[in-house]
């Protein structure tokens, strides 16, 4: 994450934890709610990052019930990031889009820990479980054990 934003987000999270005396679905909260979303949608992704191969790890988020190994799933930072909401920033998810060449040991199921290897690219994309800041082209996944 670019680290100005961090700087910035992390005075804004404190700001909002004052806020924790507000009432569920007030105005207020939705308010400040849907402010921080806004943000965390728009999170800025670290450009120099673009183009490289990479391996990552992390936890899978499936987008669809299709149960293929070319389905397309989020790649998340922590265990429940998109299930239980609110989803973490866009430049900590990553949509991972396997290839007809992909090589996927194991089709990987809901929250599963994997490593993804691909190229990174820049990759909004507004899904039903949020939003990537990165889209990686997978060339293998992996299970992280096993």
């Amino acid at each position: 994450m670019p680290e100005p934003w961090v700087k910035e987000m992390t005075k804004e999270m404190a700001a909002v934890g004052k806020l924790s005396n507000l009432q569920d679905n007030s105005d207020e909260a939705n308010k400040a709610m849907a402010v921080m979303r806004k943000k965390f949608d728009e999170a800025p992704i670290v450009k120099s990052q673009l183009n490289k191969k990479v391996r990552l790890p992390g936890y899978v988020v499936p987008l669809d019930a299709e149960r293929s190994e070319k389905r397309e799933f989020l790649l998340v930072p922590y265990f429940g990031a998109c299930i239980h909401t609110p989803p973490p920033p866009a430049n900590q998810i990553v949509l991972i889009r396997p290839t007809v060449q992909s090589k996927i040991k194991k089709l990987p199921e809901s929250m599963d820990i994997v490593w993804v290897e691909g190229e990174i690219k820049e990759g909004r994309v507004s899904t039903s479980q949020g939003v990537s800041g990165y889209l990686l082209e997978a060339v293998s996944v992996v299970p992280l054990r096993g």
